[in-house]
């Protein structure tokens, strides 16, 4: 995956066949493109009591679904549980979905989505390596051995996509175990897989973000 300047994709990338054709696209922006009209996209979300970092995370989904679907033609609604459903053409899509999207300390939104027309359960997570959350919350949501890898972005990343494609009813610490499954080569690396829930998820790092996403077949 290469990360281009702000205000530009990350290139949209396709994983078929062994990889269980999840397509992942991630944006990343500092503002609201003008005149975009983010409720079009999210019409139950009551995007005018949002503030404008979400509206800035959203506008990056909306980036991210645009350029997979090579369409505009299209809208967000959600489930009682917050999983979000695509609409196309203003009927629902046979195409499963996960999103994901945070901030940096400088107003940098990243945004990250995945879609299969294959597998019905799957998740994406986006965290920023550095975030400071991670350490207060390791002891609640890790395990000891987890914790012990000093790599908790990678773990928290994983732990969320995992709940998104088989929760709810997951506990995070107990439920949900991460393994490494990188080889010395890809230690290296800045793509790899990790091993949780009984499925192999995709890690891939880049500069200060961390996007996990699966399950990979």
């Amino acid at each position: 995956m290469q990360i281009y300047e702000i205000e530009a994709y990350l290139r949209c990338m396709s994983f078929n066949d062994v990889k269980g054709e999840i397509e992942l696209a991630v944006f990343s922006t500092s503002k609201v493109e003008k005149g975009l009209n983010v409720g079009r996209f999210y019409p139950n979300k009551g995007v005018g009591k949002l503030d404008d970092s979400k509206i800035l995370e959203l506008s990056g989904v909306i980036k991210c679904l645009c350029k997979l679907l090579k369409s505009e033609d299209w809208h967000i609604e959600h489930l009682e549980n917050g999983a979000p459903i695509l609409f196309e053409n203003g009927v629902k899509s046979g195409s499963s979905i996960s999103i994901s999207h945070t901030i940096n300390n400088e107003g940098i939104a990243y945004s990250a989505v995945v879609l299969s027309k294959v597998q019905s359960r799957i998740g994406v997570d986006i965290v920023i390596k550095n975030d400071s959350r991670l350490a207060r919350i390791a002891n609640r949501v890790m395990s000891d051995v987890e914790i012990e890898t000093e790599r908790l972005a990678e773990v928290w990343a994983c732990k969320e996509a995992v709940f998104k494609a088989r929760g709810p009813g997951l506990d995070f610490k107990n439920d949900i175990k991460v393994e490494f499954l990188e080889t010395e080569t890809e230690k290296l690396s800045s793509q790899y897989l990790l091993s949780s829930f009984g499925d192999h998820w995709l890690s891939t790092i880049e500069e200060e973000l961390v996007v996990v996403y699966g399950p990979i077949i």
